[in-house]
């Protein structure tokens, strides 16, 4: 097993936000995937979905609990 890396307590970049009717859509790049992003949507009903994808695929509008 890897060992874990210590928290430098740095912020990072900003995520790429964008919104989609009701809900938010946050996209961070992963620093030790270096073709991977990590999209987290929130909508207005208080559920969170979260994807790690290819950076090359779009962002998944809309995520859903099943992907």
């Amino acid at each position: 097993m890897a060992a874990r890396k210590a928290l430098d307590r740095r912020p990072g970049p900003l995520p790429e936000i964008q919104m989609d009717g009701d809900s938010v859509t946050f996209a961070f790049d992963l620093a030790d995937l270096t073709n991977a992003r990590l999209f987290v949507r929130c909508d207005a009903n208080g559920e969170v979905y979260a994807s790690i994808l290819d950076r090359s695929q779009r962002a998944p509008y809309p995520l859903t609990a099943g992907e």
